[in-house]
């Protein structure tokens, strides 16, 4: 039972997966009753949407999993089903009524909230940042393709650039570097869906400062590119962008 279910999702499902238009009718010949909802707040919300007039429509035997939310649940009418039906509770989310009970398994909750927990991701995020700002590295992207970086070789610098994934854009980039005489020391393309992410590490020997920006500009303006960063001198600088034919640094 899902009512937010799209048709277009709904046909997705196996064949052999029987849709319910309610959840009173979803539970009723259930074995095993999975929540899979997020628990809301107030009228018209999901709290305690697993009551009385739910618990009565469980058969004799059925085991309920719960790993959502336990306000979900109401523990007293759940409690009579485990009373009386030889029903079972599996869950994450111990309450007063139900966590003792000789019907209940009550499983070790995953701290996602706690201080460590927050710590912990706030130093993975700055880390993943970090890196990215130095190297170019791509972790934990939802759109872009995973990356994995060292430091540019000596006596080199890096550009990062971010094309649409399209056949021949490497091809281009490489050309423009030849022009100006530049020799390209690596090169990594890797890409998701529409986009391309491509880091070229080239040769400074013989070239200022001047020379890789009159490059950056040639890159980034080529059809198809959307975005170039060289990386090079203080972390985050570099960065230029082709917005609709005009060229933004």
């Amino acid at each position: 039972y899902d009512p937010g279910l799209s048709i277009e999702n709904a046909l997705k499902l196996p064949r052999s997966i029987d849709l319910s238009d309610s959840i009173a009718n979803a539970v009723r010949d259930a074995d095993y009753i999975s929540i899979n909802i997020p628990y809301i707040k107030g009228e018209g919300g999901t709290h305690g949407i697993i009551g009385k007039a739910i618990v009565e429509n469980f058969k004799s035997g059925a085991v309920l999993l719960n790993f959502a939310r336990g306000e979900l649940v109401d523990s007293e009418a759940l409690k009579d089903h485990l009373d009386t039906n030889d029903g079972r509770y599996i869950s994450d989310f111990p309450d007063d009524v139900l966590w003792n009970h000789e019907n209940s398994v009550i499983l070790p909750h995953l701290g996602a909230s706690t201080g460590e927990a927050e710590d912990a991701a706030a130093a993975m995020a700055a880390e993943t940042i970090r890196d990215f700002l130095e190297t170019g590295t791509i972790r934990n992207s939802v759109n872009f393709p995973p990356t994995s970086l060292t430091a540019a070789p000596e006596n080199s610098i890096r550009f990062t650039i971010v094309t649409k994934n399209t056949p021949g854009m490497l091809a281009h980039i490489s050309e423009v570097f030849a022009q100006d005489d530049l020799n390209i020391l690596q090169q990594i393309n890797q890409s998701r869906g529409e986009v391309a992410y491509n880091v070229v590490d080239v040769d400074i020997s013989g070239h200022g400062v001047v020379d890789f920006k009159g490059v950056q500009e040639k890159i980034t303006m080529l059809d198809g590119v959307l975005s170039s960063r060289v990386i090079y001198g203080v972390p985050g600088t570099g960065y230029a962008k082709n917005l609709e034919g005009d060229y933004f640094v």
